[in-house]
């Protein structure tokens, strides 16, 4: 991963993820994803949740503002 990004980069992206993360949105959307993949069975369903649920969040934050902030880095 890194030799395809720059240290800045990086850093932009975790400090995307900590606002994801911290959001009232991003917990009520692990919650719910958490208990739809508990009750469907998955394995490790809350590990699950919070990935697809991060990631489903930086791709609507980020739909279009990567391209133009990461321009300057």
């Amino acid at each position: 991963m890194k030799g395809n990004m720059t240290d800045r980069q990086i850093y932009f992206f975790c400090q995307q993820a900590a606002v994801i993360c911290l959001s009232r949105e991003f917990k009520q959307l692990h919650k719910e994803m958490s208990k739809i993949y508990r009750k469907r069975g998955l394995v490790d369903a809350p590990t699950i949740a919070f990935q697809d649920s991060l990631f489903s969040m930086f791709m609507e934050h980020h739909d279009g503002e990567y391209s133009s902030q990461t321009q300057y880095l």
